[in-house]
């Protein structure tokens, strides 16, 4: 009985260390898996931006208006150099990741009757592009005039990523000397 009971615990003690010896070893075969990952295309907008979610990037809100308001000066004989506020900004949020071209153009400043400012004398500066993601390949930040023909405003010429970028705007307006009193409205068009 005794030598059964030493053969009882030799043998466990063998399948034990066997145990223990086995489990650094794997005797699995090797495979292969593959997977996948899809990302599905956003959309691209353009617009005129009131919101906050670029404010981070200018330090300041964008200007809360949906219309650009050059001011309001007094006649004079001489010309007028008039101008917006610098805070209008403007969003291109690029979720596609095609390529693309933003242009812009200025109508005349027209009031009632046959009064107008010609649209030559439209023009703007701007800041600097900020934002993120895929960086732009156009993105000028003045035009002397925006009225004779279309600018390009922003653009990317390729498609190997996503973006989103803002730019602040003064838009101005070289009025003629002895241009006649009146409320001047006009419109900018971007086309993309």
């Amino acid at each position: 009985m005794k030598n059964f009971k030493i053969v009882g615990v030799l043998s466990t003690l063998v399948v034990a260390s066997v145990a223990v010896l086995s489990l650094g070893q794997s005797y699995a075969a090797n495979t292969a898996t593959n997977t996948t990952l899809g990302i599905t295309q956003g959309v691209f907008s353009f617009y005129k931006d009131t919101g906050a979610t670029m404010d981070s990037y200018f330090s300041h809100s964008a200007n809360a208006a949906a219309t650009i308001d050059i001011g309001t000066y007094n006649a004079s004989l001489s010309a007028i150099n008039a101008a917006s506020a610098g805070d209008h900004r403007f969003t291109i949020s690029d979720l596609k990741g095609d390529p693309f071209t933003v242009t812009l153009q200025s109508s005349a400043l027209t009031a009632s009757g046959s009064l107008s400012i010609a649209a030559d004398l439209v023009s703007y500066t701007g800041s600097t592009w900020l934002g993120t993601g895929k960086a732009l390949t156009s993105a000028p930040t003045s035009a002397a005039d925006i009225g004779t023909a279309p600018v390009t405003f922003v653009a990317r010429a390729d498609n190997s990523g996503i973006s989103k970028y803002s730019q602040e705007i003064t838009l101005k307006v070289a009025v003629p000397a002895a241009q006649a009193p009146a409320s001047y409205t006009g419109l900018l068009t971007f086309t993309y």
